[in-house]
């Protein structure tokens, strides 16, 4: 008797399943009609047209612009000759510094020229010819950071030296 008892119970589960699971179907079904159906009323998207004219004017501050600081001959003696070394130094820096850079070194010309030939004419000759040059625009660098001055953060106004041209030429006297 008590086999017969468990039986109803037992074929009443699959019944209970079999309904839940027809329900869950259903509900499914019904959100995703719902679903195409706010997307078929609510359309595509507008077109999005990008406009040329305006610019970004915080990237356009941030670029990064070249000014050339010196182009001149320059003697150093550390080897017991003299040789001239014909250079051509430019900075790179961010454009929202260029018109008051730009305003320093032309009224500055003497001075930063000055700078870039003590530090050419007592440069060790390993220095000078290293294939980047890396310890002379690091002297230059620290030197116009000095000459001048640094943003409002402390932070250097330079972001590199370029040395496009550094030729060494003897001079025989």
């Amino acid at each position: 008797m008590a086999e017969e008892q468990d039986n109803p119970e037992e074929q009443e589960a699959p019944k209970k399943k079999s309904k839940a699971l027809l329900i869950l179907a259903a509900i499914v079904v019904i959100e995703g009609a719902v679903i195409a159906g706010v997307f078929m009323v609510a359309g595509k998207p507008a077109d999005v047209k990008a406009d040329p004219a305006t610019e970004d004017l915080a990237a356009m501050a941030e670029e990064s612009v070249e000014e050339m600081v010196v182009s001149e001959k320059f003697p150093n003696t550390k080897r017991g000759r003299t040789y001239i070394y014909d250079a051509e130094v430019y900075i790179v820096i961010r454009r929202k510094y260029q018109a008051e850079l730009r305003g320093k070194l032309d009224s500055m010309t003497a001075q930063v020229s000055a700078d870039v030939r003590t530090i050419i004419s007592r440069a060790e000759p390993n220095h000078l010819l290293e294939p980047t040059l890396a310890t002379i625009k690091r002297q230059i660098k620290a030197a116009l950071d000095e000459r001048l001055g640094r943003d409002e953060d402390g932070q250097s106004r330079i972001d590199d030296v370029v040395i496009t041209r550094f030729t060494q030429f003897r001079a025989d006297m």
